[in-house]
């Protein structure tokens, strides 16, 4: 999975890539429905609202 970074990005979209794909990576290795997932979940979401569109997709 490749992500373009955008040439008008700053270093916090960037850190945000990061960390949406760092999330991305502990959503795959939890149980959906428990609580740790919903709380990464909204995490995940955050970032994506922040940046305008999701980094993983």
């Amino acid at each position: 999975m490749r992500t373009t970074i955008q040439a008008t990005s700053t270093d916090a979209d960037v850190q945000d890539i990061r960390t949406a794909r760092r999330l991305a990576e502990q959503l795959k290795n939890m149980q959906p429905g428990s609580m740790g997932y919903r709380i990464t979940l909204q995490k995940y979401k955050v970032i994506v609202d922040r940046l305008g569109y999701d980094p993983i997709s």
